[in-house]
C-alpha cells in the first residue's frame, strides 16, 4: 500500500471524525427545527448583488422551497448546493420559487454556474429563526477556519454557531408543507421526495 494511499485513509478517517462530532452537536438543535405544519418565520434578505428578496413577496406567487446550505467553504455544502440547481428549473415549472440560503463567508461562488437566486444569511438570523444553527465543538473550530468560515457575530460570548442544512417547501400562506433536516451534512435533501410533493401541493389547488 503506498504512502498516499494510506495520508488518504487517514483523512478520511478524520473527516468522518469531524462529521460524527459536528452531528452528535447538532442533533439537539436538530430536535427544535421548524417542522412541517408550523407557520415559516417571514424574512427580508439580499443577494450578493445586493438586491433585497422578501418571502412574503415570493409567497404571494406561490409555493417555495427554500434550501438552507453551509456554504461555499464546505465542499459538502457545495454538493448539496449543486444538486438543489439541478432541480430548479423543475420545481419553477412546478409553480413554485426556489431560494438557497447560506451565511457569508470568505470563499465565495454565489451565482456561479446557478440560475437561482442565493440570498446571504447575516449572523445567520434566518437560520436561527428556523431552529437551524448550532454551537460547533471547540475542537473542530480551527479547522472551520482554515476553511474559510466565518461564524455569526451573537450576543452570548464564546458561541461558534454553524447551520444545520435543511430544505423546506412552503404553501402560500407560509405553512411548511415538508421539512427535510439532517444532522449529518454528508447527507443531502432528497429531490424526488420534494417534487412529489410540490406536485400533491400543486393538485390541490
Amino acid at each position: 500500500m503506498s504512502e498516499d494511499t494510506i495520508q488518504a485513509g487517514v483523512t478520511r478517517q478524520q473527516s468522518d471524525a469531524d462529521a460524527e462530532l459536528a452531528a452528535t452537536a447538532a442533533s439537539g438543535a436538530a430536535s427544535r427545527a421548524l417542522r412541517a405544519g408550523a407557520r415559516a418565520p417571514t424574512f427580508t434578505l439580499a443577494d450578493a448583488d445586493g438586491q433585497r428578496v422578501a418571502l412574503e413577496s415570493l409567497l404571494s406567487a406561490g409555493p417555495v422551497v427554500l434550501h438552507f446550505f453551509r456554504g461555499a467553504w464546505c465542499s459538502f455544502g457545495e454538493e448539496s448546493r449543486a444538486e438543489f440547481a439541478a432541480v430548479h428549473e423543475q420545481v419553477l415549472a412546478l409553480g413554485a420559487n426556489a431560494i438557497a440560503i447560506a451565511p457569508p463567508c470568505t470563499v465565495s461562488t454565489h451565482g456561479v454556474g446557478t440560475p437561482m437566486r442565493e440570498l446571504l444569511d447575516i449572523d445567520m438570523k434566518v437560520a436561527r429563526a428556523y431552529g437551524l444553527a448550532f454551537d460547533l465543538p471547540a475542537g473542530l473550530r480551527s479547522r472551520y477556519q482554515t476553511l474559510g468560515y466565518v461564524p455569526p457575530v451573537t450576543r452570548k460570548s464564546g458561541t461558534w454557531l454553524v447551520p444545520l442544512p435543511a430544505t423546506y417547501l412552503l404553501d402560500h400562506d407560509g405553512t411548511v408543507a415538508l421539512a427535510f433536516i439532517d444532522v449529518d451534512y454528508r447527507k443531502h435533501f432528497e429531490a424526488g421526495s420534494l417534487l412529489n410533493a410540490l406536485r400533491a401541493l400543486q393538485a390541490r389547488y
